[in-house]
């Protein structure tokens, strides 16, 4: 009774609060819209006003031309003269062909901001009403998601060599590792490193084409395996599992990190990145709101409480546990086996 005793009458609201937060979407559309144009790949040359800029593009000026004052207003470009530019940000990660670049994440945020429209329905009926299911996907719609959700797989590869030390280990399984770029990147950090992408038979058809690519089969093998049923074969003294135990219920989660830790040498460390719950359940606010969307394209998958991997871990054999946290909700959990 006294909580709403202290709550403003309602004609002295006013819809600011709500109508913040219905704007703070458009910043991330104009942004997702540049990156699948690339936009930003064409502005690494140079300033360009908007009809140089369609005509690299192939697209109508005018159209273009609301789209790229957005991308100003949400600090990816900048403008002067009505001359376009990148900023720093945009040119270190949204250039085409950069080390850091992060534009093939674009169709996969598309598919998982279009799929978070149906959650109330996903409430309802009790599944998800954009349900990833990859059995049903046709080859070419899987190689598209496997490789854009890798975009990121790099930068993980690079927070891990950096904060980690990494250079005396010698053999990773990188645990449904996609399309290989965590391992890739590992590789090519750690010289004395050879590594092991260990997939579904489904993804690892995908994964042997991107190591073939990258030339790297005498350093990166890639082997089948369902790591809910057991663990892979092979000994290792380092292993990754990113992005995957999100899309998993809690105890295939729980199953997954014991069949992975079995496959570890004495020693041997395993690292589990992605999104991960404070055991308040209200941040990291990404994470907090990232769990809607999983509602709709995850039968049971979720971010996970903090307490949640650590008792997995400890389930496991391992120890010395302790959590990195990262930007947009993501953090690092490490553990050794005993």
């Amino acid at each position: 009774m006294s909580g709403r005793m202290n709550q403003a009458p309602p004609d002295r609201l006013q819809p600011d609060t709500i109508n913040a937060h219905l704007a703070n979407v458009y910043p991330a559309l104009a942004m997702l819209a540049g990156m699948q144009l690339e936009i930003f790949t064409p502005l690494a040359e140079g300033p360009r006003r908007v009809e140089a800029l369609a005509a690299d593009l192939n697209v109508a000026p005018d159209k273009l031309r609301p789209l790229l004052y957005a991308l100003v207003t949400a600090g990816l470009l900048s403008v002067d003269r009505e001359m376009f530019a990148n900023t720093a940000e945009s040119m270190a990660f949204l250039v085409k062909g950069t080390p850091r670049y992060l534009g093939g994440t674009a169709e996969a945020y598309a598919d998982l901001w279009s799929a978070t429209l149906h959650t109330a329905q996903s409430i309802r009926t009790g599944m998800p009403q954009a349900r990833h299911d990859f059995a049903r996907m046709s080859a070419d719609e899987l190689r598209a998601f496997i490789r854009g959700i890798d975009a990121g797989a790099g930068a993980t590869a690079r927070r891990l060599h950096k904060d980690y030390a990494l250079d005396s280990r010698r053999h990773l399984l990188d645990a449904g590792g996609g399309a290989g770029g965590l391992a890739l990147a590992l590789c090519a950090l750690c010289p004395a490193l050879t590594a092991t992408v260990a997939e579904l038979p489904s993804v690892a058809t995908i994964t042997r084409e991107c190591v073939a690519e990258a030339a790297a089969d005498a350093r990166v093998q890639v082997i089948e395996t369902d790591l809910i049923a057991g663990p892979p074969a092979g000994r290792y003294d380092l292993a990754t599992l990113r992005a995957v135990l999100q899309v998993l219920s809690a105890s295939e989660a729980q199953r997954v990190v014991t069949h992975v830790a079995a496959a570890l040498e004495p020693g041997g460390e395993l690292f589990v990145i992605g999104r991960m719950l404070d055991d308040s359940r209200l941040s990291p606010p990404e994470a907090v709101a990232v769990n809607v969307m999983f509602l709709n394209v995850y039968e049971h998958g979720q971010a996970y409480t903090e307490r949640e991997y650590r008792a997995w871990f400890s389930d496991a054999g391992l120890q010395q546990i302790t959590r990195q946290a990262l930007a947009g909700g993501y953090s690092i959990l490490r553990g050794v086996k005993a």
